[in-house]
C-alpha cells in the first residue's frame, strides 16, 4: 500500500498538487521554535504548535509543530535535513490553504487515541518508524479519515521515503480527539507490521550472506522467534539474526541456547550476551 518515493523536498509525489506542510517534533531539535522564525521565507511563518490548546498544552515546548513549508529556501533545507537525520516528523499535503485551521484541528485529533478499555492516551502519530505499521493496520475508510484535509502523507523510515495518498475526497468533517481506536488486535497488527519493516531492512543489510531461497521469509521468521523469546528492541533483533546466521543451517535456537533463554536472572540483553559468548 505505501509507495516508494524520492525525497518530497526534491519533488512532490506523482499526482500530488497539495501544499506541502511538515510536522516536526521539538524532541528532535530543542531549537525548533527558533528555527521556525529565523529560517522562514520572507514574512511571518504559517505554523502552529499542535499541543497548544489541547490537554497536552503543558508539554508544548517539547511537542510537535505543523508548518507550511511550500517555498524553497533555508527553512525547507532545515526541515529536509532534520527528517533525513532523525525520527522527527513527517510531510503532509494540504489540499486547500484555506483549510489551515481545520488541518490543525485534524492533526490535534490524531494526538489522542482510545484504547480497548476506553482510556485516552497520547499518540505521536507523526513518528515515522510507526507511521507505516499504523497506516497498514487501518481500513481504506479509516486511512482517509486519518488523512482528513490532507491529500497525502510522506515519511522516511528504514526503507527510505514512503508515501500514502487519500483515496477519495475529504468529507469536510473534523473528528473529535480519540476517534481512532487502538485495541489489542490492532496493536498486534502494528507490532507485526513494524517487524516486517525491520526484516526488510536486515535482509538488505545482510543480503551477501543470506543465500537461502527466500531470505526475507527467513529473516522475518527469525525475528518472530526473537520476539517470542523476549526481544523488543531493534538491536536485539539484529543480534538474534547474527546468531542464527552463525549456526550455518543448524537448528536455532539450540538446546544450550534454550537453556540460556529460559533463565530468569537475565534480561534480553544479558541473554544475548551469554548466547554470543557461548557461540564464540
Amino acid at each position: 500500500m505505501p509507495q516508494e518515493i524520492s525525497s518530497p523536498f526534491e519533488r512532490a509525489p506523482t499526482g500530488m498538487s497539495g501544499k506541502r506542510c511538515v510536522v516536526l517534533d521539538a524532541t528532535a531539535d530543542a531549537e525548533l521554535w527558533r528555527w521556525i522564525y529565523q529560517l522562514a521565507p520572507q514574512g511571518e511563518p504559517q505554523w502552529t504548535s499542535l499541543f497548544h490548546g489541547t490537554e497536552y498544552a503543558a508539554l508544548s515546548e517539547h511537542g510537535p509543530a505543523l508548518v507550511l513549508s511550500e517555498q524553497a529556501g533555508d527553512w525547507v533545507d532545515y526541515a529536509s535535513a532534520l527528517l533525513e537525520q532523525s525520527n522527527g516528523g513527517c510531510v503532509l499535503y494540504l489540499d486547500h490553504p484555506q483549510d489551515w485551521s481545520a488541518a490543525v484541528e485534524h492533526c490535534q485529533s490524531l494526538l489522542t487515541v482510545t484504547t480497548h478499555d476506553g482510556r485516552k492516551q497520547l499518540m505521536r502519530f507523526f513518528e515515522p518508524r510507526w507511521l507505516e505499521p499504523l497506516l497498514v493496520s487501518l481500513t481504506a475508510v479509516e486511512r482517509d479519515e486519518f488523512l482528513g484535509p490532507f491529500s497525502g502523507i510522506a515519511w522516511r523510515n528504514e526503507l527510505g521515503w514512503r508515501y500514502v495518498a487519500r483515496s477519495g475526497a475529504w468529507s469536510g468533517a473534523v473528528q473529535k480527539p480519540g476517534w481512532l481506536h487502538l485495541g489489542p488486535q490492532r496493536q498486534q497488527q502494528i507490532t507485526q507490521a513494524r517487524l516486517q519493516i525491520i526484516a526488510a531492512e536486515l535482509t538488505l543489510d545482510y543480503q551477501s550472506v543470506l543465500t537461502m531461497p527466500e531470505p526475507t521469509d527467513f529473516v522475518f521468521n527469525q525475528l518472530l522467534a526473537a520476539q517470542a523469546a523476549g526481544a523488543e528492541q531493534k538491536a536485539h533483533y539484529e543480534r538474534w539474526l547474527r546468531l542464527a546466521l552463525c549456526c550455518e543451517g543448524a537448528n536455532w535456537p539450540s538446546p544450550a541456547a534454550d537453556a540460556v533463554l529460559a533463565r530468569k536472572d537475565l534480561v534480553m540483553t544479558g541473554k544475548l550476551d551469554e548466547l554470543e559468548r557461548l557461540q564464540g
